[in-house]
C-alpha cells in the first residue's frame, strides 16, 4: 500500500513551537518568496472555533513568527522540508460564520525603523557591501553578501529610508537584494542566471495546464548610449554599451541621462539599464504542484514546450497549502545574454 502525499506544517511563535496543536487550527498557509527588491510574506489562517487565538493564543503585533513547512511522500521522498524564514507578525485579523483567524507576516524587520524612518546622509568613496554592513548593524541583521564590492565615490541618501535606499542602490548596479531569516542577503544575479537549473518543468507539470507565456518586442535592446556631465561645467561625456554596433540596422538602442561617477560608473549603469529591461521580455508564469528546491533566486528548465523551452529565472514563488489544495505559483523570465557590468570599459569608451 502506497503512501499518499500530505503536507505537514510547523511554526514558532515568539521561540515556541506549536508542534502537533497547529493540526487542529491550520486552515491555509500561503508563502511568498521574492527573488529581490520586495518582502517575502507568510500568511497564516487558523480556524478558531473555541476563540482560543482571539484569547489566550492571541498573538502581539511585532511578533517574530517562524515557519517551516514538509511535503510528505513528495516525488519518492520521504520528506522534503520547505523553511520560509523568520517573520515579524504585522497584521492580526478575525472573522465569524465559523470564527477564523488571520495572520499576516513579513520578512522585512517592521518591528524596527527599517522601513519608516526618513534618513538623509552622504557616503563617499565606499562599497555597496560597506554600506549594507552598516544598515544591517543598525537593526542587528546579518549580512549576506556577494558580487557587491564595488566601489562609489559619492552616494547621497536623501529623506530616504534605509530599506528604499539600499534597494535603489543595489537595483541602479545591477545587484539583488532581499531579506532573509534575519539577515540581508545581497547577491548577483548574473551569476544566479549561470547556475544550473535545480529541475526540469514539462507542460504536464503545470495543474490543471494552467500557465501563461510572454514574448514581447518592446523594451528589448541590443545596447545603451548613457550620457552624463563629470564635476561642475565638464564637458558632457557619453558612453556606449552594446551587444552590436550602434549604427547597425538592427540595433535597438536606450538612450539615458543619469549621473555617473567615471566612465566606469556609466558603463555599468548603461549595460544594468539593458539587461533589466531585457529581462521582462520573455515571461512564463503558472501553477504547478509544490517542490521545496523551486524558489525565488534559482533557474528551472523549460522542456518539451516548443519556442518556450529554455532556462528561467525564478522572480517570484507563492506556495499555497491547505485542506485538499496544495500548489506554488511561479513568475519567470528567460534567461538572456546580459552585457557585461564587472569590467572597467576599454579606453577608448568615450565618445
Amino acid at each position: 500500500m502506497s503512501n499518499p502525499r500530505r503536507v505537514t506544517a510547523n511554526f514558532k511563535f515568539n521561540g515556541k513551537w506549536l508542534g502537533k496543536s497547529l493540526k487542529d487550527y491550520l486552515q491555509s498557509i500561503t508563502y511568498t518568496d521574492v527573488a529581490s527588491g520586495q518582502s517575502d510574506q507568510l500568511d497564516i489562517v487558523m480556524q478558531d472555533i473555541k476563540m482560543e487565538w482571539l484569547g489566550k493564543r492571541y498573538p502581539k503585533k511585532g511578533d517574530r513568527v517562524d515557519g517551516k513547512i514538509t511535503f510528505v511522500n513528495w516525488d519518492g521522498i520521504l520528506d522534503k522540508k520547505l523553511d520560509c524564514g523568520a517573520f515579524v507578525l504585522d497584521n492580526i485579523k478575525f472573522s465569524g460564520g465559523p470564527a477564523a483567524a488571520s495572520f499576516g507576516c513579513l520578512a522585512s524587520p517592521i518591528d524596527s525603523s527599517f522601513n519608516t524612518r526618513e534618513r538623509t546622509k552622504t557616503y563617499q568613496d565606499v562599497t555597496i557591501e560597506e554600506i549594507a554592513q552598516e544598515i544591517a548593524d543598525r537593526y542587528n541583521l546579518k549580512l549576506k553578501c556577494s558580487g557587491a564590492d564595488i566601489r562609489i565615490d559619492t552616494i547621497e541618501q536623501s529623506q530616504k529610508t534605509d530599506s528604499a535606499f539600499l534597494c535603489e542602490t543595489c537595483d541602479a548596479y545591477g545587484i539583488s537584494v532581499k531579506i532573509y531569516k534575519k539577515s540581508i542577503v545581497i547577491y548577483d544575479q548574473t551569476a544566479m542566471e549561470e547556475k544550473k537549473p535545480v529541475k526540469k518543468l514539462t507542460r504536464e507539470d503545470f495543474i490543471d495546464d494552467k500557465w501563461e507565456y510572454e514574448d514581447s518586442l518592446a523594451g528589448v535592446y541590443t545596447g545603451a548610449r548613457i550620457s552624463y556631465q563629470p564635476g561642475e561645467g565638464g564637458d558632457e561625456i557619453s558612453v556606449y554599451v552594446g551587444q552590436k554596433d550602434e549604427e547597425a540596422d538592427d540595433a535597438r538602442v536606450l538612450y539615458i541621462n543619469e549621473s555617473a561617477d567615471s566612465v566606469a560608473d556609466a558603463y555599468r549603469k548603461a549595460a544594468v539599464a539593458v539587461n533589466k529591461s531585457n529581462q521582462e521580455a520573455t515571461k512564463l508564469s503558472g501553477d504547478i504542484w509544490p517542490d521545496p528546491k523551486i524558489c525565488a533566486g534559482v533557474t528551472v528548465e523549460i522542456s518539451g514546450m516548443e519556442h518556450i523551452d529554455g532556462k528561467y529565472f525564478v522572480d517570484k514563488c507563492i506556495t499555497e497549502v491547505g485542506g485538499s489544495k496544495s500548489r506554488q505559483s511561479i513568475e519567470m523570465h528567460k534567461c538572456q545574454e546580459r552585457l557585461a557590468c564587472g569590467p572597467e570599459p576599454e579606453e577608448g569608451a568615450e565618445k
